[in-house]
């Protein structure tokens, strides 16, 4: 942790800091009682025993997470905690349960700082819901009833994800300087997973009223959860580039596989682009590698934005992009090209390098294009290698221009250069 950057070792320490702050400020606070005692013991004994049956889940959860949060399983009994205990309890219950979260699942797979600042974190926003319900009308620690103790409710977990949420962010983007803001607000959709927690242990906290012998089934369906998000994490993760968040070459050829069935039913047309930025090596030579994967991600967002909602974007490799266009034909397919190649040609990246801040302009893309139905195109590997062998024409003609297949004349292109969408933003 002294390695850190004096800047990120001064917020991990003043996070650290306020959150035994905070937690020793609200032990006063309310009395405990010895059903309070009780209620803690239940709930540690179900949070001990979905943290020993998901440790392989936790683990392989966080390998396919992506740059954002992590959205810790605890958090369910954790919000439980805050509702029905005082906030002296909580704190303890939270700081208990992480702890053996940290021996039994963590422990020599993160550091040990990094796992007290996540914890300070939880406790910062544990404070903070307390005090909302605290101030409620609805009495504390207990279930509130009626509309009204909902709403409380409501209030106190949008209060917890928002504190945690932000003190994370905060650290990634302070220890991270290089990092845009999109690249960690773009995994906001995983905190859908947050949000189901946090019902959950509104959930729980009634059980723990009416039943405790019940909360054995919301271990087993958050156990049953998990693997399904897991799943579903694997699976995008096969699906997207992780570089520029467009398809990745397998899950593009599939769905081209799809579409063009549909296209034979159908009777319509299909058509592929390939698109290659010219000279890329002297921009990954002359900047490094993660200049020039800053460049790959504005240009692939570049062509998302010029081409349409139905049409598929992917990474095919390296340098190289490829889109799938349904139901265009010849004048069409050569205005999406054109467009695409003026936008990239003015786009400017702002990017760091060891000697300071920069922008990469005038880059320029060589496109090939492949339109079915046509002569020797009959699968998806044949307009591929269609499209390919236009784009090597384009590259031999002299870069910076668009080689359609023979007899579509691009001059006579219906030339609505106009962007479908807001111009690509710059990292």
């Amino acid at each position: 942790m002294w390695s850190l950057p004096r800047h990120v070792l001064t917020y991990v320490l003043a996070v650290d800091i306020l959150a035994v702050a905070t937690t020793g400020a609200m032990v006063p606070v309310l009395p405990v009682t010895r059903a309070d005692g009780v209620a803690a013991i239940i709930l540690g004994i179900c949070a001990i025993a979905h943290i020993e049956l998901s440790r392989s889940i936790e683990r392989a959860r966080k390998l396919t997470s992506g740059v954002g949060p992590f959205v810790d399983s605890l958090t369910l009994w954790d919000f439980a905690a805050v509702i029905v205990l005082p906030p002296a309890v909580a704190s303890g219950l939270i700081v208990f349960t992480h702890t053996i979260a940290w021996l039994r699942v963590w422990r020599g797979r993160r550091p040990l700082y990094r796992w007290v600042f996540s914890d300070a974190t939880v406790l910062l926003a544990t404070q903070a819901a307390a005090l909302v319900l605290l101030i409620g009308p609805a009495p504390h620690p207990g279930v509130p009833a009626g509309l009204g103790g909902l709403a409380i409710i409501l209030v106190a977990a949008i209060v917890r994800w928002f504190v945690n949420y932000a003190l994370v962010v905060g650290a990634i983007l302070i220890s991270s300087p290089g990092m845009r803001a999109g690249q960690v607000i773009g995994e906001f959709g995983e905190q859908i997973i947050e949000a189901g927690a946090l019902g959950l242990g509104l959930g729980a906290a009634g059980l723990l009223k009416f039943n405790p012998w019940l909360l054995a089934g919301i271990v087993i369906g958050l156990l049953a959860l998990h693997r399904g998000v897991l799943l579903a994490q694997y699976r995008t993760s096969s699906r997207t580039d992780d570089k520029t968040g467009l398809h990745s070459a397998d899950w593009w050829h599939q769905i081209a596989e799809r579409t063009l069935d549909r296209a034979r039913i159908d009777n319509v047309s299909l058509a592929v682009l390939m698109i290659d930025l010219d000279l890329f090596k002297k921009i990954n030579d002359t900047y490094g590698h993660p200049a020039g994967d800053d460049v790959l991600r504005v240009v692939a967002h570049a062509i998302e934005s010029e081409v349409r909602h139905d049409d598929a974007a992917g990474r095919w490799g390296g340098e190289e992009f490829i889109v799938l266009l349904p139901g265009v034909d010849g004048r069409e397919l050569g205005a999406i090209a054109e467009r695409i190649r003026r936008r990239i040609h003015v786009l400017v990246i702002p990017i760091t390098t060891d000697h300071g801040p920069t922008s990469v302009t005038d880059l320029t893309v060589s496109i090939g294009g492949a339109l079915w139905p046509s002569a020797g195109l009959s699968t998806v590997d044949d307009m591929v290698l269609a499209a390919d062998s236009n784009l090597y024409a384009a590259k031999d003609e002299g870069r910076n221009r668009v080689k359609l297949p023979d007899g579509l004349d691009l001059r006579t292109a219906d030339d609505h250069s106009e962007p479908h969408n807001r111009p690509a933003e710059q990292p």
